[in-house]
């Protein structure tokens, strides 16, 4: 079973160097985490957009704007901040 995914479940960086990376994956072997799919073998990385890219404002975004989506996400968030109270 897989547990984690991404590169970050041990560290608060969205990107890491290559000895981070390292200290990342001794640090969850050593919490015993590797049977769960932390090993780098069972692990990838993720491309990360860079922090100042421009927002995307394509025809998708359009659609999901069309139909609602953002407004869901919207209740869902705040749904998840208070608790789903």
């Amino acid at each position: 079973v897989r547990v984690f995914e991404g590169i970050n479940f041990l560290n608060r960086k969205p990107e890491m160097t290559d000895a981070e990376m390292t200290a990342m994956h001794a640090r969850a072997k050593k919490a015993g985490m590797y049977p769960y799919g932390a090993s780098p073998e069972q692990m990838h990385t993720v491309a990360r957009r860079p922090i100042d890219a421009p927002e995307i404002d394509n025809s998708w975004q359009a659609m999901w704007r069309a139909i609602g989506v953002d407004k869901l996400l919207e209740l869902v968030t705040e749904s998840i901040e208070d608790g789903g109270r």
